[in-house]
């Protein structure tokens, strides 16, 4: 878990090889691990399995970034609100969580290239008169907390209070409640939860807004950095991100 990570950064030092994508200088929370955080909330992204275990296409991204440098893979996880400032204060190396490279983020963090494309989508319960975003008069909508949706629901004309949760799922099982009227989240995460729990809740209108998600790493660290964007650019050539993304989702979300 994050608070039981720590705070000092430390330098990677005959850890790896070029072939493998290992070099020396990278600052490593641990050395001989690659330390990467995110919410465990988001499934299929990130999620607890009932063994306890991480698993999710974030997950297995960091695993395979982790073996091409030729480190340990270590994820760790806290809330998603609190994740930027965790690694701004060195409690690990990079945030791949699924997120928004958002303006204010990068005035703490930066940021890799997009590592997956998705959408804003709204989600409505089944039979519900809203069909769109022009129908949220008065309506409220339930977002996850800490979220680039947070502050586009509140965009949205005439919506009434947005409600907050610590998960998309949390989010969605009140909307089949009926305690809210609406959410937002990820088009992708929202259709897989609706598969997966089959709560009567159904996506309505277009996607909001685009919503691609890439990886967060320290500023004092562009070296890792530029090394994630070049393994970036690996997987998707070589055909281990479209496996990872198929098993995931049946589709390869680099271009959703």
């Amino acid at each position: 878990m994050i608070g039981g990570l720590s705070s000092t950064g430390l330098l990677l030092t005959g850890c790896g090889t070029e072939e493998g994508g290992g070099k020396d200088g990278y600052k490593l929370v641990s050395e001989g691990k690659l330390t990467f955080a995110m919410s465990g909330q988001y499934r299929p992204f990130n999620f607890y399995e009932s063994a306890g275990k991480l698993a999710g296409f974030d997950v297995e991204i960091g695993n395979a970034l982790a073996k091409w440098l030729d480190l340990t893979p270590n994820p760790v996880t806290g809330p998603f609100d609190s994740l930027v400032a965790g690694l701004a204060a060195k409690r690990y190396d990079l945030i791949i969580g699924s997120m928004s490279a958002t303006e204010a983020r990068k005035k703490a963090v930066d940021f890799t290239d997009n590592y997956y494309e998705s959408g804003a989508q709204l989600f409505v319960k089944k039979g519900s008169p809203i069909k769109s975003a022009a129908d949220l008069k008065n309506a409220t909508v339930g977002v996850t907390l800490g979220t680039t949706f947070e502050e586009l629901a509140k965009k949205q004309s005439g919506v009434k209070d947005v409600k907050t949760y610590n998960s998309d799922n949390q989010a969605l099982v009140e909307l089949g409640n009926g305690r809210v009227d609406a959410v937002i989240t990820t088009k992708l995460v929202g259709l897989y939860q609706i598969k997966q729990t089959k709560l009567a809740v159904e996506a309505v209108g277009p996607v909001l807004a685009p919503d691609p998600a890439a990886i967060a790493s320290r500023k004092d660290n562009s070296d890792l950095t530029k090394k994630v964007n070049e393994f970036l650019k690996k997987i998707k050539s070589d055909g281990e991100y479209a496996k990872i993304s198929q098993k995931w989702f049946g589709e390869d979300i680099s271009k959703s």
